[in-house]
């Protein structure tokens, strides 16, 4: 059973679809949205609402949150939040937040990792770590490599969302029995922020990827 720690993002979107498909039981779906959208009515449609918990709120550190979180406890919290969001909250992260990241770590930690990772190792990773007080910086759970899309400006649209999820069941339902050794997430990589124009141009340019 699984705590679900939702923005109003396609991301949250495929992990809810990925787990209702694959049968997960879900315990709780925190939802933070100042306005009933598209994933609100997602849940809706699939007959969640009785595990829904709704906050009129965009910010993932709102104490409202973590204190009504206090009340349902779950061993796996799943968290999926607004782009450029950094949880600071200790209430939450003491949690033990689990994030599905676009990035092979400890190499690949930043928001714009899957560019790099195209361009310098020709395939995408999705790491699955536990949160902590440094980005990108917890305990890698679970990893799950992949080639890029047909489409390579479907990247940001739907294919980083997809991947993600992807991930997230194959490791909630242990398909893959092949076991990683669980890296040190260390300090000796930078992170990547930035998506320069440039770095996109490079990947879309397919005859880089050939």
């Amino acid at each position: 059973m699984i705590n679900l720690i939702l923005s109003d993002t396609q991301r949250s979107i495929n992990y809810v679809e990925e787990i209702i498909k694959n049968k997960i039981e879900i315990n709780k779906i925190f939802l933070y949205s100042k306005t009933n959208g598209n994933l609100y009515k997602f849940i809706k449609k699939n007959n969640l609402l009785s595990s829904l918990i709704n906050f009129k709120t965009n910010n993932i550190n709102s104490k409202i949150l973590s204190n009504k979180l206090e009340l349902y406890e779950c061993k796996t919290n799943i968290i999926s939040t607004y782009p450029g969001e950094i949880v600071i909250n200790s209430s939450l992260l003491n949690k033990k937040l689990i994030h599905c990241h676009p990035g092979d770590l400890p190499q690949f930690k930043g928001s714009t990792t899957i560019y790099y990772s195209i361009i310098l190792n020709k395939k995408i990773c999705v790491s699955i770590f536990i949160m902590n007080n440094k980005i990108d910086h917890g305990k890698i759970l679970y990893k799950k490599y992949f080639s890029h899309p047909r489409n390579i400006n479907d990247i940001e649209r739907n294919f980083d969302s997809k991947i993600r999820a992807l991930t997230l069941v194959e490791y909630l339902k242990k398909k893959n029995k092949k076991k990683y050794k669980l890296l040190k997430n260390n300090d000796n990589y930078l992170p990547y922020y930035i998506a320069h124009p440039i770095v996109r141009k490079i990947v879309t340019n397919k005859n880089h990827l050939k």
